[in-house]
């Protein structure tokens, strides 16, 4: 998921890896933005026979003297087969604006039905799958969110990961975001840091 507004991407900052590899994986996040709390967002993985189900839910409310000024929810459920996209269904609500996206494998391609109309796109598509690093290794990803089909690039940081418990850190980035992530000497994801629009730092904090 890449969160446009008020929030741009998720963050996991100062936690420790939840290594676990069982065919079904959690994370749960506490998210804070500048270092206060704001919400939670929580994913977790079923892997089976080379197929994986992604389902994740985020909630956000942001507040200016105890006044809520920004809100934010973001429902997403992925299907996964053979390391691309065959199904995708996410809605989002950006304060008060309603977003949905529908993506499905046809034999066209992959169709993406978004706020900005339908278009389908051929050859293996990716969204932004945090989980499993190897998939965020293309030149496009798919945005949750908006259904746009983002050009990236992933490059793999000089020396060793500086978040307890990884030992490698990457940078992906689009032509409007900027995104560290960290990873386990296992693959397990461990987190990431960006910044919002409005240079605010967005963080996750793993609870369990």
């Amino acid at each position: 998921m890449v969160m446009t507004s008020y929030c741009v991407l998720p963050t996991v900052v100062g936690v420790s890896c939840a290594a676990d590899h069982a065919r079904s994986r959690e994370w749960h996040f506490r998210v804070l933005l500048d270092g206060k709390p704001i919400g939670w967002h929580d994913f977790r993985v079923n892997d089976a026979d080379g197929s994986a189900e992604v389902v994740s839910h985020a909630r956000f409310v942001v507040n200016v003297l105890h006044i809520p000024v920004y809100r934010y929810e973001h429902k997403n459920l992925e299907r996964w087969r053979g390391g691309c996209l065959a199904q995708l269904d996410a809605e989002t609500t950006d304060n008060g604006t309603s977003l949905r996206v529908h993506g499905e494998a046809t034999a066209d391609g992959f169709t993406v039905s978004g706020p900005s109309g339908a278009r389908t796109w051929t050859g293996c598509v990716r969204s932004f799958a945090y989980w499993d690093r190897t998939l965020l290794a293309a030149q496009r990803l798919l945005n949750a969110q908006t259904g746009a089909y983002e050009p990236v690039r992933l490059a793999r940081s000089p020396g060793e990961g500086d978040l307890p418990g990884s030992t490698e850190r990457y940078f992906l980035d689009g032509p409007d975001f900027h995104i560290e992530l960290w990873y386990s000497a296992s693959g397990e994801w461990c987190g990431l840091a960006t910044h919002t629009s409005g240079g605010k730092t967005l963080q996750y904090e793993i609870t369990h």
